[in-house]
């Protein structure tokens, strides 16, 4: 996991360790329960208390301790976004929380200071059902003779369920114990085999190796990606199962003193090593090997710091046998949690902290959080109809002048044109979106599976029949065909009425847009054909991480004046050239004409960031509803709000 987050580009599969432990916490645990209750002396509350001791003492210091230090070191607005995240961490279920906003590969997830507790948010889910299954299954006799293969038959109905989800690219899949489980009953069948192998020594010795063959072999194979865990989750936890039941008679590079230290302080590492990754990334710091082998020797540090200090010593003293120690540790335990409450529901005690800035930096600060929701669609439609497809209307609903077609990238646009066709008839825009999803026949997301190529395909045919003069394609298309490592297409795949095929075959990132865009060009030569004109609208700019409304947040504060960053346009041009050479290819062929947002909002240079002082962003891809309205984008208007009866084609 340390090499995934460290060196992503050479590690992209670095992610299944959390396989491999949950195949490993499956076998320890089943073992102690199975063993108690075999011996008639296992009790539910003993069980849970040890659980808790071992998990959460070390657990509530991380979130107080980054709490206390994000009070001096973090921004406001940072630290109000890491305290919110606080609660549902201490009592597990921050993988709900964290599921409920994106995938875990997603961008937005990278600056999260708590990610990595989603795993014991299912780990803690499963302590506290599977011992009352085995206890159900231990007091009925039938059941009982028949353990294994009840257990076999859940782990088999939960890869099932797990596979058939990912495939379908449903983000859930990676984030709830019912899509987990299979893999910590993995690890609880490891016991049944217990005893029952008869393997020689060598056998032993090579089961063990191969089991860490399949589990390094799945670390190369497994891709970043919604639609994990895949068939390919099988080897890691196939390899850690096969390491476990082989019980090789040595494990020479396991019993090294370095090995058997990291061993036992891993789950204090574990806590420590990610917050160590997103420091470096608040503090904009480049991942050097040098700093590479800096962090690592933090993550050590800090792991093995709360090792001693927290999961030995502190909680030995309280939970020794003496009356009374308990309540301290309670105190403390609502101390982390009202210090989290009080700094979330503050704005990260945003008042006292910003109190002495000047009034432009404090009110520019007001302005980034505003930007931060500033986004008026579907508010802005005047009539919207959401069956069969989501169609927002502005102006005479029976108006065909212009029909927006595509993803959030036309939807951002709406505002502009809210109160434009006010008492006039037969005028307006229709918008025919759909986010996360280009408006390109055949091409899906892999966060969604088909469901974006279902949708395109019945939205073209939708607009074929509706009679539009023009038809306006609006797409934030880098998105889908941008390569990204260990990742052919980017966020693109090629999809059928019922899946994505996230890799397209193996097809690279320029032949994936070929093909697609072929599909487009076909598409624009059929509305053509029906009388519309066709506009491409090429790919906006972007304002990165630091032209987003946190971004400029964070360099106000830090730096007590107005933030007022610009984004290189050869940056943008680079990240781009990809689509906008198939846009201009479609333009050539079809004589749709291409609009060139980019061009037209950065004229002169640099795209800026803010305008008066305003941030222009609503998050790092997206314009703010107040930002369309501005007079630079009126180059849209001759193309979606015409003055003058378009032209037949």
């Amino acid at each position: 996991m340390i090499a995934f987050h460290l060196a992503r580009p050479w590690a992209p599969g670095g992610f299944v360790g959390v396989d491999v432990f949950f195949v490993i916490s499956g076998y320890l645990m089943t073992g102690i329960i199975v063993g108690r209750l075999r011996q008639g002396r296992f009790r539910l509350r003993d069980f849970y208390v040890a659980r808790l001791r071992r998990i959460w003492p070390a657990l509530a210091v991380l979130c107080g301790g980054l709490c206390a230090v994000g009070a001096v070191a973090l921004d406001p607005w940072t630290l109000e976004r890491l305290a919110a995240d606080v609660p549902a961490t201490l009592v597990f279920l921050s993988n709900f929380s964290f599921g409920a906003r994106n995938g875990y590969f997603a961008a937005n997830q990278a600056t999260n200071w708590l990610l990595h507790t989603w795993s014991l948010g299912v780990e803690w889910q499963f302590y506290l059902a599977y011992p009352l299954l085995l206890l159900v299954l231990f007091r009925i006799a039938a059941l009982r003779r028949r353990l294994w293969l009840v257990i076999t038959g859940l782990a088999a109905i939960s890869l099932v369920a797990c596979l058939v989800l990912s495939a379908f690219s449903w983000t859930w899949s990676y984030w709830l114990l019912p899509t987990r489980a299979w893999e910590l009953l993995a690890g609880a069948l490891c016991v049944a085999l217990e005893g029952r192998l008869r393997l020689s020594p060598l056998g032993r010795g090579l089961g063990h190796a191969a089991g860490l063959a399949a589990i390094a072999l799945g670390a190369v194979l497994a891709l970043p990606g919604a639609d994990w865990p895949s068939a390919t989750a099988l080897l890691p936890v196939g390899g850690a199962a096969l390491v476990i039941v082989s019980a090789a008679p040595r494990s020479y590079w396991a019993e090294t003193a370095v090995v058997s230290a990291i061993g036992r302080a891993s789950y204090s590492i574990y806590l420590w090593h990610w917050p160590v990754v997103v420091a470096l990334r608040y503090a904009g710091i480049q991942l050097t090997p040098l700093v590479a082998a800096g962090a690592i020797v933090a993550m050590l540090v800090l792991g093995f710091g709360s090792y001693w200090l927290i999961e030995r010593k502190a909680t030995e003293w309280v939970f020794a046998p003496r009356r009374g120690r308990w309540r301290i540790g309670i105190a403390a335990g609502l101390g982390v949690f009202a210090l989290a409450v009080a700094a979330w529901l503050s704005g990260g005690f945003e008042a006292p902290r910003t109190a002495g800035l000047p009034a432009p930096v404090r009110a520019a600060l007001a302005d980034d959080r505003r930007a931060a929701t500033d986004w008026r669609f579907p508010d802005v439609c005047g009539r919207l109809v959401r069956r069969p497809l989501k169609v927002c209307q502005i102006g005479d609903p029976a108006a065909r002048q212009v029909l927006v077609f595509g993803d959030s990238h036309a939807q951002q646009l709406a505002p502009r044109y809210a109160h434009l066709f006010d008492a006039e008839p037969g005028r307006g825009v229709t918008f025919l979106t759909e986010p996360g999803c280009a408006p390109i026949p055949g091409v899906g997301r892999r966060r969604t599976g088909g469901a974006c190529g279902r949708w395109s395909d019945a939205a073209f045919r939708w607009a074929e029949g509706a009679g539009f003069q023009r038809v306006v394609l609006i797409s934030n298309w880098q998105t889908y065909f941008a390569a990204a490592p260990g990742q052919p297409a980017g966020e693109g795949c090629l999809a059928d009425a019922r899946d994505c095929a996230p890799r397209a075959a193996g097809m690279a990132a320029s032949a994936f847009a070929q093909v697609a865009f072929d599909h487009l060009i076909a598409e624009i030569g059929r509305l053509q054909a029906r009388g519309a004109q066709v506009v491409l609208v090429g790919q906006a700019p972007h304002g990165g991480d630091a032209g987003a409304p946190q971004g400029l947040y964070q360099s106000s504060f830090w730096g007590q004046a107005v933030s007022t960053p610009a984004i290189p346009r050869r940056d943008l041009q680079s990240e781009a050239a990809l689509v906008q050479g198939q846009l201009a290819r479609a333009s050539r062929l079809t004589g749709a004409p291409l609009i060139d947002p980019l061009g037209a909002l950065c004229p002169d240079g640099p795209c800026p960031a803010t305008e008066a002082g305003r941030g222009l962003y609503l998050n790092p891809g997206h314009f703010r509803a107040s930002a369309v309205s501005l007079p630079m984008f009126a180059f849209l208007d001759p193309w979606l709000a015409p003055a003058e009866p378009i032209a037949p084609k």
